[in-house]
């Protein structure tokens, strides 16, 4: 993106803008300091999820099994209805805590913020030559 920083027509401006941006990189800091610690723990916790969501999906497929082999009304078929819906609910929710803090999250944020650093190092370039110009 080009800036129109042939509008700024005095060094206080420039360095108005410097002193903002300068707040903005520390948010970006502690963003990628944040995303550093996500990575860190993201691996482990994918590799956890996984195995996680492999016994819920073999006790989903067990107790679906068994149902349909007990007797409508026995206490032994609504215990384990139960027991299907809760395991259903947490791989639900284990699915959904895997999309919002997985890999593919991780990776998306990194990317955003990747790309805002190379805005705002672009910004910062764009000003401080107009600065050294004036």
């Amino acid at each position: 993106m080009e800036y129109t920083v042939n509008a700024l027509t005095t060094v206080a401006d420039c360095d108005k803008l410097l002193v903002e941006d300068e707040s903005d990189l520390k948010a970006l800091r502690h963003r990628a300091t944040n995303l550093d610690y996500a990575r860190d723990s993201t691996s482990e916790a994918t590799t956890e999820t996984q195995a996680t969501l492999a016994g819920l999906d073999a006790e989903i497929q067990a107790l679906t099994s068994v149902i349909l082999t007990l007797a409508e009304g026995t206490k032994a078929r609504k215990n384990s209805e139960i027991d299907l819906r809760t395991a259903t609910y947490r791989r639900a929710r284990l699915t959904d805590k895997q999309e919002a803090r997985g890999p593919v999250a991780l990776l998306t944020h990194e990317r955003d913020l990747a790309e805002t650093e190379a805005q705002d190092e672009a910004f910062i370039s764009a000003i401080t030559a107009r600065k050294t110009s004036l």
